[in-house]
């Protein structure tokens, strides 16, 4: 069974692949983004390789670089390609990492924005 954000993150990865400038932006960030939502205990990880970017359940044995926690709402709203809506769920969820990985993370997902 496909959840919202589910969808949300593989509609994400869609329009990233499409920005074809971001391509070296992303070059050598080898990185797993673990996404927890609080109120629904579900994971996912977002993976970012050489071999490109995928989305799938994250059942917690992976170390991810970096964790991404709200409410399933709030991580709906950063995911769904709405600038000002990405904005307001910026300031609620939190995020767990090293400072260039949040940026970096941070800047993919208001690029990918529609």
């Amino acid at each position: 069974m496909t959840t919202r954000i589910e969808n949300l993150l593989d509609e994400m990865l869609v329009r990233l692949q499409r920005k074809k400038h971001l391509w070296p932006v992303m070059m050598g960030w080898e990185r797993r983004i673990g996404i927890v939502t609080e109120d629904t205990q579900i994971r996912w990880q977002l993976v970012f390789s050489r071999e490109g970017s995928m989305c799938q359940e994250w059942n917690g044995t992976e170390q991810p670089d970096l964790v991404v926690r709200g409410r399933e709402q709030e991580i709906g709203m950063l995911l769904e390609g709405d600038e000002m809506r990405y904005v307001i769920a910026k300031q609620k969820v939190k995020m767990t990492g090293t400072c260039r990985d949040q940026l970096k993370l941070d800047a993919l997902f208001r690029l990918t924005c529609k």
